[in-house]
């Protein structure tokens, strides 16, 4: 008997990220596996195993569609679990960011860097990074930003920092 991506999700312990990747290589490649993800995205139990699995999807070097862009957009205001936004923190780089979507992704970024989860400031950063390389108006505001943190961050958000500034 196989079971669904949904119940794989559903029955994930929360721990094991070697379970997600055994999820991941049965489900990747599946038709509806984009659209089962983005359809647990906005649930508080499921989010956490579905933002893992969208991270590893893009990092194999699959993307999404526009309109599936937009689904993930809509969903950061209910991302509640640190590793749930750290992973769509992740994802940032390889999302085409629409126009419309920009003004709710500078709250998320923002609330992120109130975050007490050192990574989780670290991508913050990244994801402003990914607005200033993508739309210039940006630029000025984010160079400031991310001066001023590389002053008063912990060393390893600062490391980040660096390293994105090195990667412009």
């Amino acid at each position: 008997m196989t079971t669904t991506l949904s119940e794989e999700i559903a029955s994930w312990d929360g721990k094991s990220a070697a379970v997600l990747e055994s999820t991941y290589e049965r489900h990747g490649a599946h038709d509806d596996f984009v659209a089962t993800i983005l359809a647990h995205l906005s649930d508080v139990e499921l989010q956490r195993a579905a933002t893992w699995l969208l991270k590893r999807h893009l990092e194999v070097g699959n993307s999404l569609s526009v309109a599936e862009c937009r689904a993930v957009f809509g969903g950061l205001s209910v991302q509640e679990h640190w590793e749930s936004k750290l992973h769509i923190l992740q994802c940032l780089p390889y999302l085409d960011i629409p126009e419309d979507d920009i003004v709710g992704l500078e709250r998320f970024l923002d609330a992120c860097l109130e975050s007490e989860r050192k990574f989780v400031r670290a991508w913050a950063y990244n994801g402003f990074n990914e607005l200033a390389l993508r739309f210039p108006r940006y630029r000025e505001k984010v160079d400031g930003m991310l001066a001023r943190a590389a002053e008063s961050e912990s060393a390893s958000v600062r490391a980040r920092i660096r390293n994105m500034r090195k990667g412009r």
